[in-house]
């Protein structure tokens, strides 16, 4: 009896995937609207007409994406709903043990979008030009300067964190709750600091709006030749990418994982949305290389990485 009822499961689920996708699929998104969703939109529309099928998006923010998450983890598991995930979500055991989820066994990894560099940024009124400045003034002056963050876990907070351990300087966080308010208040000299990916950081700098101090990163980058990557500073550990991939609910049919992981590496094909997420300062995964057992494998890594790296640093404290 057992037997013929898990081969009728298996039947169903095969006939599930045949048919995938059935009506459109939605990407829940754990941000607000304008903090980098120009990503999966662009990757949506390529998707969607290689599916045969809308690709809606759905802003749920909360918990540095992991409120998204967790209903994604809730949902059926027919690849008709999925998750934009990225660095967050793989610490929230240690910064947001209040969500009810896990998210490396109650997501199943789709394949990575892409990767993107971290700027820090100061409004165009304030006198900090370099992070010799920043180091410099903020050893003096009193109470710090303020960096901004979206919300705690978030790669931009943790880099924070890694600054002022690394440096010896005093920063004072100032957190939001999406990155529109958080740029309007740079832009406005109301917070001094900001450490922002470059995607969404790019168009602001180039209209002078905003300055860019230094890249995150091990070197620097082709958009900003000027600017000087962290590493020249002599700081290990305050470089860090950022990165998108889609996950699916966990026990989601392999053949179902398999379709959307060929539609997202078609996409990226596509030399129209490569040069355009190139243009915007993303790292396009490499369709070849990218697999759902590749996603998994990266997800492992940055969850020992950065888990090991927040207990040695008690960084999960700095609020």
């Amino acid at each position: 009896m057992a037997t013929d009822s898990g081969a009728s499961r298996r039947a169903k689920a095969a006939d599930a995937a045949a048919l995938f996708p059935e009506r459109p699929v939605t990407v829940v998104i754990g941000f607000p609207p304008g903090g980098g969703d120009m990503l999966i939109r662009e990757l949506a529309a390529h998707m969607g007409e290689d599916l045969g099928q809308e690709i809606a998006l759905d802003y749920r923010p909360g918990a540095a994406g992991n409120v998204g998450a967790a209903s994604v983890a809730r949902a059926e598991r027919d690849g008709h709903t999925i998750f934009l995930a990225a660095r967050p979500n793989v610490l929230h055991r240690l910064m947001h043990d209040e969500i009810d989820y896990d998210f490396s066994f109650d997501l199943a990894p789709i394949g990575l979008v892409a990767r993107m560099p971290f700027v820090m940024v100061a409004g165009k009124r304030t006198a900090l030009n370099s992070l010799n400045d920043i180091i410099l003034s903020a050893k003096t002056a009193r109470g710090g300067h303020t960096c901004a963050y979206a919300e705690v876990g978030t790669t931009s907070h943790l880099l924070g964190g890694f600054l002022q351990q690394s440096v010896g300087i005093r920063l004072v966080n100032a957190p939001y709750v999406g990155v529109v308010e958080t740029m309007a208040d740079i832009i406005g000299g109301r917070t001094d600091l900001l450490i922002f990916p470059l995607p969404m950081a790019l168009p602001l700098i180039r209209t002078g709006y905003i300055k860019a101090l230094v890249v995150m990163s091990r070197q620097r980058v082709s958009l900003l030749p000027d600017v000087p990557a962290i590493d020249e500073f002599g700081l290990p550990g305050a470089d860090a990418e950022g990165w998108y991939a889609l996950m699916a609910p966990a026990r989601t049919p392999r053949a179902i994982i398999a379709t959307l992981n060929r539609s997202i590496n078609v996409a990226l094909s596509r030399p129209g949305l490569k040069e355009t997420l190139e243009r915007l300062s993303y790292i396009p995964a490499h369709p070849a290389e990218n697999s759902p057992e590749a996603l998994r494998a990266l997800i492992a890594l940055e969850t020992e990485k950065w888990m090991a790296v927040l207990m040695d640093r008690n960084i999960h404290s700095l609020h």
